[in-house]
Formats: structure tokens, C-alpha cells, sequence
């Protein structure tokens, strides 16, 4: 079907809104999840040198595909929305759930947990001509209120967009992260239901900011996946 496949390029929560003709709130609170992968440039490189820019391109969507394909289940496995893709990073998005399901600190943060342990499994990449290529992420977790825009231009694309103090800290987060760490804002702290295992602590650029490096949950998160999408009634001749 053809809005199954462009569904994909969309995040999941807005395909959601789409079936049941709602609209997403554009004042929320929730978490904001950042992963950033580093070691893409030297698999790229590697690539190319020794199968060609054309095999070079193709076996690194093949590994880019398999990655990606990993991370966002666990991101849906967690009721989370990638709201986007920027460079080697991906922006995601999880807000409350009714019915006693666990809040969206606990599912990000969960989340954000299982999503390196996938990244074990990419650590070490073997190129065809036997090259090693090490790959490592780093995630940044935060928690509030945010603004939630679509921007674009109707006649050729609209994307979907988070802005609010929220995002910045995130983005103040990531640069404070080191690769394979999970770092989280006081917000999050707060917000959990059980407090972590906190490994250490980073300093923010601004003052009196600061992010914990978290090793382990401070108790089991229950997953909430998206429910199947039927994509019939959006489906046009």
C-alpha cells in the first residue's frame, strides 16, 4: 500500500493521529531522547575505498539500515516517536501514558538503556576487505515541556519539529556525553519513579546545570508498544 510505505517516513505517533483523525497537542510535557552515533565517516571511507562509490553506498545503507531498524523498535517498543533523523542522530519523543502505564522519564530512560545495548551488537563492524570499524553512541535524556511544530511548506514537505528549553537542555546534554554513556537531566531524575544507578556527573555550560551518567534502572520499566496501525482508510485510488 502506498501510505504504508510513506508511513515510514513519518513518526509513528503522527501516522497514529493520521487513522484517527486527531490532531497532536503543539504544547506537551514529556522526554526527549537524543542518540548520536559516532564512527559512520570512517565505515564510509572504508567503504567506498575498497568496493567502489557505488557498492561503497550501497553496503553502507545495508548497515545503516540494519542499525536504525534496531534502535527505532526499541524506541517503539517504548510507546516513542523518532521525530526525526539529523546526520548520525536520531531525535525522539515520549510523552505520558493513562492507565497506570510507566511515566515517560521511566520508558525514555529505559529505553535509552536497551538502545545501547543493541549498539553492542554494531560495535565492531567488519568492512569486506577484513577492515575493523569501531561505531559507539552516546544518548541524552531530558524531561519537560515542549513546543511541537509541523514546518514546511504544504505543497512540498513538512516535518515535524520540538523546540522549548527542553530540546536545549538535551542538546546541552549531548555535548557533555561521552560515547556508550547515557546521560539524563535533573528533570528526569525527578521524574522517575525509582531513582537509577548514577555512575557520575557532568557540568553543563550553564550554571548550576548538571547530567547524570546512568549505569541501571532503579527498577524494572514495563514496555508499552504502539498498537498496529490500519492504514486502509487513509489509502486513496
Amino acid at each position: 500500500m502506498i501510505t504504508q510505505s510513506l508511513a515510514a517516513y513519518l513518526p509513528i505517533d503522527r501516522c497514529h493521529a493520521l487513522v484517527d483523525g486527531s490532531e497532536l497537542p503543539s504544547r506537551n510535557a514529556g522526554a526527549v531522547l537524543f542518540a548520536d552515533i559516532s564512527g559512520f565517516t570512517p565505515l564510509t571511507n572504508s567503504l567506498a575505498r575498497e568496493l567502489g562509490p557505488q557498492r561503497g553506498a550501497e553496503e553502507l545503507s545495508r548497515q545503516l539500515n540494519a542499525i536504525y531498524t534496531a534502535l527505532v523498535a526499541d524506541v517503539q517498543r517504548y510507546h516513542g516517536s523518532v521525530i526525526g533523523f539529523a546526520g548520525d542522530a536520531i531525535t525522539c519523543w515520549f510523552g505520558d501514558l493513562p492507565g497506570g502505564a510507566d511515566g515517560a522519564a521511566d520508558r525514555a530512560l529505559a529505553c535509552a538503556l536497551d538502545m545501547q545495548g543493541q549498539m553492542a551488537s554494531f560495535a565492531s563492524l567488519h568492512t569486506p576487505a577484513g577492515t575493523i570499524v569501531s561505531l559507539a553512541m552516546k544518548v541524552s535524556v531530558t524531561y519537560g515541556p515542549v513546543r511541537r511544530f509541523l514546518i514546511g511548506d504544504p505543497q512540498i514537505q513538512l516535518i515535524d519539529a520540538l523546540a522549548g528549553r527542553t530540546v536545549d537542555r538535551m542538546i546541552a546534554g549531548e555535548h557533555v556525553a561521552q560515547k556508550g554513556e547515557v546521560i539524563i537531566s535533573t528533570e528526569v531524575l525527578g521524574a522517575l519513579r525509582a531513582a537509577p544507578e548514577i555512575v557520575g556527573w557532568r557540568a553543563g555550560e550553564e550554571e548550576g546545570q548538571r547530567f547524570a551518567v546512568v549505569g541501571a534502572l532503579g527498577a524494572p520499566v514495563g514496555q508499552a508498544p504502539w498498537p498496529p496501525i490500519s492504514y486502509e482508510a487513509l489509502d486513496v485510488e
